[in-house]
């Protein structure tokens, strides 16, 4: 049996994430940059990379984000790719399935192109946009 004695996330948020665009063609890049940006930090962060502590951001990534004209990204917007996700298109919206707290690297890529975004928790929403657990008063 493992007991948790510290302060952090249980990766639980369930959270889901929609964008949507006017036009399919946003909805298209936003997909093609996330699996890029997936691919950009499978490629910088190992199994034990959150031993490093070194913060500044390696050449590789600088050049990708570059490349992907996402120029307010960090390197810690790009963890979010590392990270267990889910990333779906459906016509002109974008749905992302996560359980980090932490999704503004999702957040950029949607914004940057242009989308109206709704977050929300599984835990306490169905994806229809009704309530999944009664409020008490």
């Amino acid at each position: 049996m493992r007991i948790w004695e510290s302060f952090g996330s249980e990766h639980s948020m369930d959270l889901i994430l929609i964008g949507r665009f006017e036009a399919v063609e946003n909805a298209k890049q936003a997909v093609e940059k996330m699996e890029a940006l997936k691919t950009l930090a499978d490629a910088e962060w190992s199994d034990d990379s959150w031993q490093d502590h070194d913060e500044r951001m390696p050449e590789t990534l600088r050049q990708g984000l570059f490349k992907l004209e996402l120029y307010e990204m960090g390197r810690f917007d790009v963890d979010n790719y590392v990270y267990e996700h889910k990333v779906e298109r459906n016509k002109t919206d974008v749905r992302i399935w996560t359980d980090e707290s932490e999704v503004q690297g999702f957040l950029k890529v949607l914004i940057n192109l242009g989308a109206r975004v709704e977050v929300f928790s599984r835990h306490e929403w169905n994806e229809d946009g009704t309530r999944r657990i009664a409020t008490e008063e």
